[in-house]
């Protein structure tokens, strides 16, 4: 479908001096067949948006055997490159940028540090794996789930329990947050962010920002139709209606984004890319703003789709 979605936030912020935009994608799942149309439509439409910052929310890449090929590798790189020129950029990691496409489970983990060193010396490009970067206006931290929480004993659900133990050890990263400051989290998986216990760990920060769920699969036809933010099918194919599939911002109250895919099926995922011609390319703009005319109970929503133009 030659279409991008977008899902433009007017989020009010006393805190902030002055108005700006945060542009989120997630999910491209970079592979040979991630084309360069594709990328150039990205980066354009993108660039055309002027945003302060560009967060893109994990699964850069579909397996790491998707850039051991010289070319590919570079493919992206350019990519990244074009991208920072346009603003600051900054990635957090999924479970798909640390894991190789094996049927031994023992061999899946590949984290590829040569990789994300040449993606971090980059202009503009920066990976925040359990890290943070800060400036005048935001503060924002990326927090990597690790193997073990996408892959745990049971073989199926991700594992809340070895989420909270994350959290436990990035304590001096997520606690004493900067109040004059916008504070924002990247975390791919929202699994579990609106639970109780992972709620309280991450308190502080004013949004939380994923990706992961492919919006469940649900297609463009029933996405405005079904008001829930639940979705058809997990990622990980276990659970059937789950929650925090789809975009949750709603109420001032809320904190956790899911932004939908840039890609909804991946290489990995075998014949279903067959049929991403019948998606969009997702994306969401926050538009943070100091206008008491925004100070309200349910926060300013606007969704359109726009026909590309290449």
């Amino acid at each position: 479908m030659n279409y991008i979605h977008t899902t433009n936030y007017k989020l009010y912020k006393p805190q902030i001096k002055h108005n700006f935009k945060i542009a989120v994608i997630s999910d491209l799942h970079f592979s040979y067949n991630i084309s360069e149309k594709k990328l150039q439509l990205i980066k354009d439409f993108l660039q055309s948006k002027n945003p302060e910052y560009i967060l893109i929310a994990g699964d850069l890449i579909d397996s790491v055997d998707m850039i051991e090929n010289n070319d590919e590798k570079m493919r992206l790189l350019y990519w990244l490159e074009d991208t920072g020129k346009i603003c600051n950029t900054f990635i957090s990691l999924g479970g798909h940028d640390f894991f190789q496409k094996s049927d031994d489970r023992s061999l899946g983990y590949n984290f590829d540090k040569d990789f994300f060193a040449e993606i971090n010396n980059i202009p503009k490009i920066s990976i925040l794996d359990n890290q943070s970067f800060c400036d005048d206006i935001v503060n924002i931290v990326g927090i990597t789930q690790s193997y073990e929480y996408y892959q745990p004993k049971n073989g199926k659900e991700e594992d809340k329990k070895k989420l909270l133990e994350d959290l436990h050890k990035l304590k001096n990263l997520i606690n004493g947050l900067p109040k004059e400051k916008l504070n924002l989290a990247m975390i791919h998986s929202p699994l579990y962010l609106n639970d109780t216990d992972i709620k309280e760990k991450l308190k502080e920060f004013d949004y939380i920002i994923s990706g992961h769920m492919h919006n469940g699969c649900v297609p463009p036809i029933l996405y405005e139709l079904w008001k829930s933010t639940r979705g058809f099918i997990s990622p990980n194919k276990y659970l059937l209606f789950p929650k925090n599939e789809r975009n949750t911002l709603k109420y001032n109250d809320d904190k956790l984004l899911v932004n939908g895919p840039l890609t909804m099926f991946h290489e990995c995922s075998g014949s279903y890319q067959n049929f991403n011609f019948l998606f969009p390319i997702y994306m969401s703009i926050m538009e943070f703003t100091n206008d008491l005319n925004y100070d309200r109970k349910k926060i300013y929503i606007r969704r359109k789709y726009e026909k590309c133009s290449k």
